[in-house]
Formats: C-alpha cells, sequence, structure tokens
C-alpha cells in the first residue's frame, strides 16, 4: 500500500502543481475592477446657447467620448455662481463677463471654450412709456450688476448719450424682470430669452438687444482648475461630447429641439435659437486667436477686465492667458 501511495503521491504532485500555476497565472490576467468615476457635475442656466449638453447627453454623445455628465439647472444664475464658487460644481455655463468678476472669489477657473454668441437674444425690455432709450433718464433700470450685463446695458446708454448716473440702477436677476415690470418696481430691465417673450406677453416691449452690439456678449464653458488638472480626458471628451451635439443640432434642427425640450420638460416650442449664434468647434479655434476686436475672445475678456476694473468691481484684474484655455480644442 505504502509503495503504492508514494508512486500516486509522485505522480499527482506535479500535476497539482500545474494546476496551482494556472490558476495563478489566470488569477493575476484578471484585472482588479477599478472603482467608478463619478460624473463630471455641470450647471447651466436657462438660455438655449447652453442646451447641447442637454442633447449630448439625451443621444449618448458624453458617453461614447468616455464620460459621465451629471446637467444641472439651479434656480438662478446667482445661487449657481455661488455654488460653482462653493465648489459644488465642475464646470459651468455662463456669460464671458460674469467669468471675470468670479475670478475675484476664485482665480483658478478655466474657459474652455465659448457655446455661443448673443446676437439678439439678450435685451433690454421697457414698460410702454419708455419708447426711447433716452426716454429712461430719471427712471429705474433693472441689471445684474458685477455681471455682463452692467457692461450691455452701460454701451446701450452711452450709444444714446446718458450714463449709468442718469439712471437709478436696480440689481436684479433675469428671471425677476418680466414681474418686476408688471408690478411698476421698474421701468426697464436686461434679460434673456425665455423671460423677454414673458416680459412682452405681460405688456412690456424690446428696447434694445445684443444684434446692436455684436460680439460683446460670448457665453462661456468653464471649468474648475482642479478638474481639469485631475481629470483633464473627461473634460476632452466632455469637448468631444458637446460639439457632436452641435453639430447634430444645426443638421437636425427638430430633433435637437425635441431633446432638449424633454430634458427640460417643456414644449418643443418654447425653445429658440433666434438671436443667438451656436458656435461650432472651427469658430471656437478661430475665436481663441489675438486680435483688437470682439472677433478675438481675448479682445472681448479685456474689454470686460478694463470696465469691471473701473467701476470697481475688481481689483485683481485676471491673467488672460491663464483664464482662456484653448488646449482642449486642439
Amino acid at each position: 500500500m505504502r509503495g503504492r501511495t508514494w508512486r500516486l503521491v509522485r505522480f499527482l504532485v506535479p500535476i497539482l502543481i500545474l494546476l496551482l500555476a494556472l490558476a495563478a497565472c489566470a488569477t493575476a490576467a484578471t484585472p482588479t475592477p477599478q472603482p467608478a468615476k463619478p460624473p463630471l457635475t455641470f450647471a447651466y442656466d436657462l438660455w438655449p446657447g447652453y442646451y447641447p449638453v442637454l442633447i449630448a447627453n439625451e443621444k449618448g454623445f458624453f458617453t461614447e467620448a468616455g464620460v459621465q455628465v451629471n446637467a444641472i439647472k439651479p434656480e438662478d444664475t446667482d445661487s449657481m455662481m455661488t455654488d460653482f464658487n462653493a465648489g459644488k460644481y465642475d464646470g459651468i455655463a455662463i456669460a464671458l463677463g460674469d467669468i471675470v468678476g468670479l475670478t475675484q472669489i476664485n482665480p483658478d477657473i478655466r474657459v474652455i471654450f465659448i457655446s455661443d454668441e448673443s446676437a439678439g437674444g439678450d435685451a433690454v425690455v421697457a414698460s410702454a412709456d419708455i419708447q426711447e432709450v433716452e426716454d429712461l433718464r430719471g427712471q429705474r433700470l433693472s441689471v445684474n450688476l458685477g455681471g455682463f450685463a452692467e457692461l450691455f446695458v452701460t454701451t446701450m446708454l452711452e450709444e444714446h448719450g446718458l450714463t449709468p448716473n442718469d439712471v437709478t440702477l436696480v440689481d436684479t436677476d433675469a428671471a425677476e424682470v418680466p414681474g418686476r415690470l408688471s408690478s411698476g418696481d421698474i421701468q426697464a430691465g436686461h434679460t434673456w430669452e425665455p423671460y423677454v417673450a414673458q416680459a412682452v406677453d405681460e405688456g412690456s416691449h424690446v428696447l434694445f438687444t445684443s444684434a446692436q452690439t455684436p460680439g460683446l456678449i460670448p457665453d462661456a464653458i468653464a471649468f474648475r482648475g482642479e478638474t481639469v488638472r485631475e481629470r483633464p480626458e473627461e473634460v476632452r471628451a466632455f469637448v468631444q461630447g458637446w460639439f457632436r451635439a452641435v453639430d447634430y443640432w444645426k443638421a437636425n434642427p427638430e430633433e435637437g429641439t425635441a431633446l432638449a425640450a424633454k430634458a427640460l420638460n417643456i414644449a418643443p416650442e418654447e425653445i429658440s435659437l433666434e438671436g443667438i449664434r451656436l458656435l461650432t468647434l472651427s469658430d471656437n479655434q478661430s475665436l481663441f486667436q489675438p486680435g483688437e476686436t470682439t472677433a478675438s475672445l481675448y479682445h472681448t475678456a479685456q474689454l470686460y477686465v478694463d470696465f469691471f476694473a473701473r467701476i470697481g468691481t475688481i481689483r485683481t484684474p485676471p491673467k488672460l492667458d491663464e483664464l482662456l484655455d484653448p488646449s482642449f480644442l486642439k
């Protein structure tokens, strides 16, 4: 018995060793599951120029590019900016002029591309008794002070022989303008769609629009510097998914609008790109070039820096070569 057992052991041991070795190799070849990365959190306002983020999510463009995006619409612009500064969002869609102001609280911001240019979508709406811009003298004009709209309304006033000192500027979020006009609290105010249409429906009229200030109001897509440094491939995938959505919307306007409306739970008729110029990847590559007109983002950003420095809104001008980051457009 003992001899047969020993021979059996000598026969089985090499087989057992081989099986253990194969099992070890199989275990080593099986990759350790990596923890799932959290989605990029991205906040946007009610403005059709920002809706490619919704279309990209609905069509799966972000997923196909390799990133998950949680698109969030905050209650209003002011709360969105506050939460972005607090680190609640990785990215934000907001006017370039507002970004310049944000750098005073959070200088580590990177504008990675421009979503659109307002070409009539922003407006000053007024009560019936204000027929001309000159009629605003001595009246209450609402604007979000410290943001891009302050330069917009100042430009409007100066083009018609007035200054901000000739009116009473009332700090107001764009969403509140229709209600304050209806109540008589203000005689005119800056806002944008869909609030322009709401104000008009309630008896006000359009006095001045961004079609009269071409290139002055570019809308920026910006990310926290920390996100850009720590998650560059996901930011790059975000850019790819976004511009794929822009191209899709331009080629399929009805379908794209329907997708955005579905995401917002509103009727497609409530979304209009009138007065908004959606920008493509190629448009952005041209825009991120030095120049001396608003065809250059550097020039436009400098207009805001100079304006805010003059009125005391900013004390430390941002370095535009750091704020504007075209590296993801290549």
